[in-house]
């Protein structure tokens, strides 16, 4: 026979239930590999960390990291590199770690070079920024960004006061990367003059071909 339970036994029952299902939701986001469920509301967690490459500017090409803090305290990092004289973001990647895993990712980059601090704002705008140049000379950020940009989510890139002027002295200069090849370094080169060309003509974008 059925148990009949009062208003207030049913009510608790209730809340139970949900706190059960809240909890399942999170540990089944936290084990998901697929970013669309793993990023979720990632706008809403605190910034903890944003860096970026101390040569970024004198070398053309540098990285820029953010990483946030879920609500359940895990950490979540974004690593950019970003060419700013030319193709924008080459590389682009997210993972979720330890505080340790942070501190071992930004040594790794530190042989790169020294990594400094930087607001969210601005390292949003810069790699942002970054994308849109690149885009108007028909080069597409890489396909990771789509998701490690997620990172950039709820950060408002009009609230850094610094002005980035991309390219070199404002015009787009290539250097080529150790793992493009000549085919590839030619394609590229071939691409910014013929953008040269149609800016020239007064054009404000290039096309894909």
């Amino acid at each position: 026979m059925a148990k009949n339970h009062g208003p207030r036994q049913q009510k608790r029952m209730a809340k139970q239930k949900a706190k059960r299902s809240a909890k399942r939701s999170i540990l089944l986001r936290h084990s998901s590999n697929d970013p669309t469920i793993r990023l979720q509301r990632a706008e809403k967690w605190p910034v903890v960390q944003a860096l970026v490459g101390d040569q970024l500017w004198n070398d053309g090409i540098g990285c820029l990291a953010i990483a946030r803090q879920e609500s359940e305290g895990r950490l979540i990092f974004a690593v950019f590199l970003v060419d700013v004289y030319c193709l924008g973001v080459k590389n682009a990647s997210w993972r979720g770690g330890t505080h340790q895993d942070l501190t071992d990712v930004i040594r790794k980059l530190e042989e790169r070079q020294r990594m400094c601090a930087i607001t969210p704002a601005c390292l949003a705008k810069i790699v942002k920024g970054a994308v849109a140049y690149a885009q108007s000379l028909g080069f597409s950020p890489h396909p990771d960004y789509r998701h490690a940009s997620t990172l950039l989510d709820g950060i408002d890139p009009s609230t850094c006061p610094n002005q980035f002027t991309f390219g070199r002295h404002g015009r787009p200069f290539y250097i080529r990367g150790p793992k493009e090849s000549l085919a590839q370094a030619a394609a590229i080169s071939q691409r910014i003059h013929a953008c040269g060309r149609a800016l020239r003509r007064g054009n404000t974008r290039c096309r894909r071909e």
